[in-house]
């Protein structure tokens, strides 16, 4: 048997029975080990017993987790050594009996660590019933995503194929070796958040499906993952019930099938996409942006009826924002303008801006051919036919020398 119990008076008694899964400690409700002291955070660490030993894994704690006083990340816990979460103190226990094998109990307001729950009591399956799809789950606590993918994957039939990352380089590893349905992204990670990563996974896999899921859910980071690309923002759950809620909405989601083609257009330019735009008749919004200039070209029905970039509105933003180089776009849904800036036909504005565009390219063109063939400057004027030469003696049937002068 092994456990950890807290040892500081305010909260001495708390007690919890270690098992080879992992387990989240922390203050907020969810923790499979809930201790409620000021000092311990929401999501403190988490740890999972091996052998004799006791694996913990920080969670980005305000307070710090620390081994014999020593801060760590990731450490291993051995029998003897101090195990301090922010001003709690706890002591690691061991004790296996003779022929006996530890079987840990739940904490009573966490998650299930048994067995996930039957086929038979499984969610409904959705449309996309019998159909494999690859999952990646992104989540910094390896106890989330221990127990939220064997819950997936029993609940989808086995239809899920679940790969899982802890980190944003692990992720983006997965997404080079296999195409991925579907992307569940927590926020709260090191080094690279969950919104960064979303970001990254736009620009290099555009039009794979996201889902935002993080246990710390406001207003603000909502608005910010949907406004990034996230199909959809849910809150982490922490009880079964949840879990099976959030299973539904996800496999609808990875389910769904969207109308046309979906992929990446490799070095395309903004005026074939107003063309595909305007052409359509659809109503969007481009963002358009590189690490310069950010901008927007309205098109409302096919008509191209505001831009805007820095201080500049109507046909001079446009102009400007098609003469961009390079650069990263965005469809966006249409929302009207401030006001109407431009009323040319997107033809005519096009043209223009294609013919600014050579005739800047020309003259880079002539500029740079000029310079190459133009000779090299003289190190100094060229006048005096005998300003090169110094006179250092003269010759009247004798050599005289001479003092100075040229």
């Amino acid at each position: 048997m092994a456990r950890l119990v807290v040892i500081n008076r305010s909260v001495a008694g708390s007690v919890h029975e270690l098992g080879e899964i992992w387990t989240t400690v922390g203050r907020a409700d969810g923790n499979m080990f809930q201790i409620l002291e000021g000092s311990i955070s929401g999501r403190h660490c988490e740890v999972r017993l091996k052998g004799h030993e006791l694996a913990i894994r920080d969670l980005l704690s305000t307070n710090g987790t620390f081994i014999d006083g020593k801060k760590i990340s990731e450490g291993v816990l051995k029998p003897g050594q101090s195990l301090r979460l922010g001003d709690v103190e706890l002591r690691f226990e061991i004790a296996l009996a003779a022929g006996s094998v530890a079987n840990p109990a739940p904490a009573a307001s966490g998650p299930p660590v048994n067995a996930p729950a039957k086929a038979a009591s499984s969610p409904e399956s959705g449309d996309g019933a019998g159909k494999k799809f690859n999952i990646l789950l992104v989540d910094d606590s390896l106890a989330f995503l221990e127990l939220f993918a064997s819950l997936c994957a029993e609940y989808s039939n086995q239809t899920w194929q679940i790969d899982t990352a802890s980190s944003a380089d692990r992720a983006l590893a997965v997404l080079r070796d296999k195409t991925t349905d579907l992307i569940i992204l927590d926020v709260g990670m090191p080094m690279l958040d969950g919104l960064q990563l979303l970001n990254i996974i736009n620009r290099r896999y555009p039009g794979t499906k996201v889902a935002v899921m993080t246990g710390n859910a406001t207003e603000d980071k909502r608005a910010d993952a949907l406004a990034k690309g996230a199909e959809i923002f849910l809150e982490k759950p922490v009880a079964p019930e949840g879990m099976r809620s959030a299973f539904n909405v996800l496999n609808e989601l990875v389910s769904w099938t969207r109308d046309g083609f979906t992929g990446a257009l490799r070095h395309v330019g903004l005026q074939e996409i107003i063309q595909m735009e305007c052409n359509g008749r659809h109503s969007s919004i481009l963002e358009i942006r590189n690490p310069e200039v950010s901008g927007k070209i309205y098109i409302d029905a096919g008509v191209i009826t505001h831009a805007s970039v820095g201080d500049l509105a109507g046909e001079p933003a446009f102009y400007r924002l098609l003469s961009l180089r390079g650069g990263h776009f965005q469809v966006k849904a249409f929302k009207a303008p401030p006001q109407r800036t431009i009323e040319s036909r997107w033809e005519f504005l096009l043209m223009d801006a294609a013919r600014a565009t050579d005739e800047e390219t020309g003259m880079l063109t002539k500029a740079a051919a000029s310079k190459a063939s133009a000779p090299p400057p003289p190190d100094k004027p060229a006048t005096d036919p005998n300003s090169e030469f110094v006179v250092v003696a003269t010759y009247d049937g004798k050599w005289k020398p001479e003092t100075g002068g040229k």
